[in-house]
This record gives C-alpha cells, sequence and structure tokens, in this order.
C-alpha cells in the first residue's frame, strides 16, 4: 500500500496540531518520525492509519483520496493495516482470547498453529493461558504486536512502541518490525529513540510544533541538522553560543575567548553552532591535517557509554564533549586533568542564526 499525506492540517479545541504536513510513504521500508512531545507525531500517525480525520489537506491511498471513498471501502482499507498504541490497548482476559478476539473482528478462522507462531516470535508462547493483567509492561507491549503479526497488515503504524520497556522488550520489538520490513511490508514508527531511528530507519521526518522542518535519510537528518532544533534533539551535545566574525572571505565564530574558524554565509553577529562530538579527533599532540581548528584542553571526565567514550574537555571557556573508540581511550590513555589536543575541520561546524 502506497501512502500519501497532501496538505494535511489538524485542529483541536482551538489549538493547531498539525499544518502543511505532506509526506509519501511507499510501500515497504521503514519510516521514522520523530520530534518533541506535543509535535503532532501521534495526531499525525492515527490520520495516517484512518483513526482521526484531518481538517485540512487529503489522505490518498493506493492513488485514491480516502474522502470520497465509500465506508465499504474505507473498511477494507483499514483492514490492510494495523496499529500499535503507546499504551496497549488490550481486553480483559487471557493472552490466547486476546489474539481470538483479534481474528473475529477481522471474520479470520481462528487457527492455532499461525497464534502459536506469532506468539512465539515476540516470546509468549508459553504465556497464551495467562490473564492480560498479571503481563509486565514490556510483555503487553509485546501482546499487541503479536496481535498485529497474526493479522498480516500490508501497513503497520506503530506509536513510541517501546517507550518506557525493559530491554527484552524492546529488542523483541525492534527484531519484529525489522523482520516485517524486509519481508517487504510498510512500518511507520514514531519515536524518541535516536539510536532505534538510526537503526531501523530508511526515511527519517522531524516534526515539530506540527509542521516537517526536515526529511531525508536518518544519516543526512541526523549528522546535517536544518535547524537548531533538530541538533539539539539529535542528541548532538557541543552547542555554542557566540558572535560570528568575518574577515574577508573567512568566516570564525568567537566564543569563551577562542576563534573557532567555520563555514558560513551568515552576517556577522550572535550565532549558535553545533559540533558533533565524533568529528572532533584527540591527539596527545599537534599532527599535519587540512582541519583549520585545533585546540588544546583538559580532560575534565571520561564516560563509557557501551558503544563508543565519551570525552569531556575543558577548552578555556568552552567546555567540549568528544566521542572515541575504547581501543583509543586505551591507545591515549586519557584520564581527568591531563591536556589533550582536539582536531576538527571547519566545516564540521554547524552555524545558526539566533533571534
Amino acid at each position: 500500500m502506497r501512502i500519501e499525506a497532501q496538505g494535511i492540517g489538524k485542529k483541536a479545541g482551538g489549538h493547531i496540531l498539525l499544518r502543511g504536513v505532506t509526506l509519501d510513504f511507499p510501500a515497504g521500508g521503514v519510516s521514522v518520525i520523530i520530534g518533541p512531545n506535543g509535535a503532532g507525531k501521534t495526531t499525525l500517525l492515527k490520520i495516517l492509519g484512518m483513526l482521526d480525520k484531518p481538517s485540512a489537506g487529503r489522505m490518498i491511498y493506493d492513488g485514491r483520496p480516502a474522502h470520497g471513498l465509500p465506508a465499504r471501502d474505507k473498511t477494507a482499507l483499514r483492514r490492510r493495516m494495523g496499529f500499535i498504541f503507546q499504551h496497549p490497548l488490550l481486553l480483559n482476559g487471557t493472552v490466547l482470547g486476546n489474539m481470538r478476539h483479534a481474528l473475529s473482528l477481522r471474520k479470520r478462522p481462528f487457527e492455532a498453529e499461525r497464534v502459536e507462531e506469532a506468539l512465539g516470535a515476540v516470546g509468549l508462547a508459553g504465556k497464551k493461558d495467562l490473564d492480560v493483567r498479571v503481563l509486565s509492561g514490556g510483555e503487553k507491549q509485546r501482546l499487541q504486536l503479536a496481535r498485529a503479526l497474526l493479522l498480516e497488515p500490508e501497513v503497520l503504524l506503530a506509536d513510541e512502541p517501546t517507550s518506557n520497556l525493559d530491554p527484552l522488550s524492546a529488542r523483541t520489538i525492534e527484531d519484529q518490525l525489522a523482520a516485517l520490513a524486509r519481508a517487504g511490508r510498510t512500518i511507520i514508527l514514531t519515536t524518541h529513540n535516536i539510536i532505534q531511528a538510526r537503526l531501523l530507519g530508511s526515511r527519517l521526518f522531524f516534526l515539530d510544533n506540527g509542521e516537517i522542518v526536515q526529511s531525508g535519510t536518518p544519516g543526512q537528518v541526523l549528522q546535517n541538522p536544518a535547524t537548531l532544533d533538530v541538533a539539539h534533539f539529535a542528541s548532538i551535545t557541543n552547542v555554542l553560543n557566540g558572535q560570528l566574525v568575518r574577515t574577508g572571505e573567512d568566516a570564525s565564530l568567537e566564543v569563551g575567548g577562542a576563534m573557532i574558524h567555520v563555514v558560513s554565509a551568515l552576517a556577522p553577529g550572535p550565532v549558535a553552532a553545533v559540533l558533533r562530538p565524533e568529528d572532533i579527533l584527540l591527539s596527545r599532540e599537534p599532527f599535519h591535517s587540512s582541519a583549520r581548528n585545533v585546540l588544546t584542553g583538559r580532560v575534565e571526565a571520561v564516560s563509557d557509554l557501551g558503544m563508543f567514550v565519551l570525552v569531556q574537555i575543558r577548552c578555556g571557556e568552552m567546555s567540549l564533549r568528544a566521542a572515541i573508540t575504547r581501543s583509543s581511550l586505551q591507545e591515549l590513555g586519557l584520564r581527568p586533568g591531563e591536556t589533550v589536543v582536539l582536531t576538527f575541520k571547519a566545516s564540521a561546524v554547524l552555524v545558526f542564526p539566533v533571534d
């Protein structure tokens, strides 16, 4: 199923929740919608899944506008889609009873083998006779996913499906979403988890204040944010506030008494800049490089974050964070209080205007 949103707007209680949202979801792959709380992600997902109606614009499914379809055709479209809510919607009764009910709503026969397969895929095969009230939050979310798997939707819309879940449940859900995408199903996912967006997403849409402000591959959006808000949300930890200074064709950022070379067409004046921790190279001594920024600082802290090590460094009045591997940390032998050299390119510093 191909889903298109054209100029979607939504108002409720006098508030504008969405404005001019235009998106295209081709069949297959994982599209991720990220953004801060209150951005309109859940509202948008419900409209995409035909659980709510837009106040403006139109939804198109397989080339057919939804607003002109007969009721029976809309029902047929909904039955080709599945929805995983952030807070699982389950019936009182057993795990198996919930699976039976899902099939009965779609007027499908009960097939014990398929039910066992769906429950086994999410690690609930041995719990089919349990009352859902005794399940953990992660198990309830996995049951909601099993119910969706059982119905074999062409499109699965998942609203923060791993929010506040235990690691086992989160990993199980991520693995199943990835498997569905590999099988050619279309996944539309909202999440706050940047790692999850990178891991699963083929396309990413950043929604802020009801508007899509940037889209592209996860790498394009998270590594080259179009706005300061996107940069903050993408967990870019080095945010510098200072003055942009121009000398001929060259631009520099004056911050904390230091001058940092940047690439920017902005006029001189107050700006904010972001620098990704992974774009900073650390060394004990300066080395030959085309990078124009070379600073000396003192290590304040070293934090092992599992996938990488974050080194916090004081450079005059600035505090910068650099991300390195464990092997690099061992090779450099960095400890708090020791001196280190930071090297980074002028093009790695993204400069944004401030009001």
